[in-house]
């Protein structure tokens, strides 16, 4: 493990794999990660994954957006609303 990273929680590593994919786009087999990390266990792993949706304009199950439309963090529900074309809470 990188000196930086010691002490981290194991969630920012997927955060920062999410944040890479905002710069350099996705292919079908990171947009299957991508789909796969909004039902992660950490509210910032979500939130990235939908920012990534969101900005790629990914093809992603309807009902799973629309299920983080009740997600208990405002940040998740804000990203929801705006994977979905919505405006934000």
């Amino acid at each position: 493990m990188a000196r930086c990273t010691r002490g981290w929680r194991p969630y920012w590593a997927r955060v920062w794999g999410l944040r890479l994919l905002m710069h350099v786009g996705v292919d079908a087999g990171s947009g299957a990660a991508v789909a796969s990390a909004l039902g992660d266990e950490a509210w910032r792993v979500r939130e990235m994954a939908l920012k990534v949706v969101a900005r790629h304009e990914l093809v992603v199950d309807e009902a799973a957006l629309v299920e983080l439309l009740g997600d208990p963090v405002l940040r998740v529900r804000a990203q929801a609303a705006r994977a979905l074309g919505l405006r934000a809470p």
